[in-house]
């Protein structure tokens, strides 16, 4: 009795189905776009250059990221003011470790990862001790340097204008150029959360020589990546969406945290648990 063998097409087909069951489950469910365009920063902790290569906590999570979903991605550094003019005109296509704000979300989805809060970093030179930014404005006689094209609530952006206005804040292009002046005596602090501050105190011997301040005008909000609603398709967006939801969910987002920022400083991030960023991710979506 002879044994009759699968033609050629149909052995295709099977190896097919097999390569297709080994895949994480959100990439069987859409196609992936033929290259995902990730946006990265000078933000610390959050993404920084280690000679020739890209590393922080932006990083992991993209990569992770791509590997759930079985798509390939491009990692893309931009100064911050930039990032959000490429992500507008559809040239990136993941803006990572970005706030939530209502103009961004018409150029696209936000879904969170994690939690940030901004804080008063000041030289110890100063000498006096603020409860709020407001009381910092109105007594503090300090210079801070912050970054362009990052997002600050209202009533933080009014109190930083008053500032301007008094000639004792000024922008420039990213952190390392904010620290870089904090050293030279030409700036006296800034306004980051730890995950971007601790990167360059630590870097350059700061810890000891600056306080940071939890001011009253910054409580903790979501932080995670906007996905372009211009150059991603939504079953992409959605499959993205569902990915880093299994990411926080199994705990994989936390224990990249902890690795890039130490496990103390990596817990506090996610110290007020993280139901809030798991409902706004499953929250209904507008095409």
């Amino acid at each position: 009795m002879s044994i009759r063998r699968p033609t050629a097409p149909r052995r295709l087909m099977r190896l097919a189905a097999c390569l297709l069951a080994a895949l994480p489950a959100a990439a069987q469910a859409f196609s992936c776009p033929a290259l995902t365009r990730v946006g990265l920063s000078d933000l610390g902790y959050s993404s920084y250059r280690d000679g020739a290569r890209f590393r922080g906590t932006s990083v992991a999570i993209a990569e992770e990221l791509g590997r759930r979903t079985g798509c390939r991605i491009k990692l893309e550094w931009f100064p911050r003011g930039r990032l959000f003019v490429e992500f507008d005109a559809g040239r990136v296509d993941l803006a990572m470790a970005s706030q939530r704000n209502a103009e961004r979300e018409r150029s696209g989805r936000f879904i969170p990862y994690a939690t940030t809060r901004f804080e008063l970093l000041l030289t110890k030179r100063g000498g006096a001790n603020y409860a709020s930014l407001a009381d910092f404005v109105a007594h503090g006689k300090g210079r801070l340097n912050l970054t362009r094209g990052v997002f600050y609530p209202p009533e933080v952006q009014h109190l930083l204008e008053r500032l301007q206005r008094a000639g004792r804040l000024e922008y420039v292009n990213d952190y390392d150029v904010v620290f870089k002046k904090i050293i030279a005596g030409r700036a006296d602090g800034t306004f980051a959360p730890p995950i971007i501050h601790l990167l360059h105190r630590r870097r350059l011997g700061l810890l000891d020589s600056m306080q940071a301040y939890a001011v009253s005008e910054t409580p903790a909000r979501l932080v995670g990546a906007f996905v372009s609603r211009a150059s991603v398709a939504r079953d992409a967006r959605d499959a993205y969406a569902d990915a880093l939801y299994e990411m926080v969910a199994d705990g994989t987002v936390q224990k990249i945290y902890e690795r890039e920022l130490g496990a103390e400083a990596g817990r506090q991030v996610f110290q007020n648990g993280v139901a809030e960023i798991l409902a706004t991710i499953r929250r209904p979506q507008r095409p």
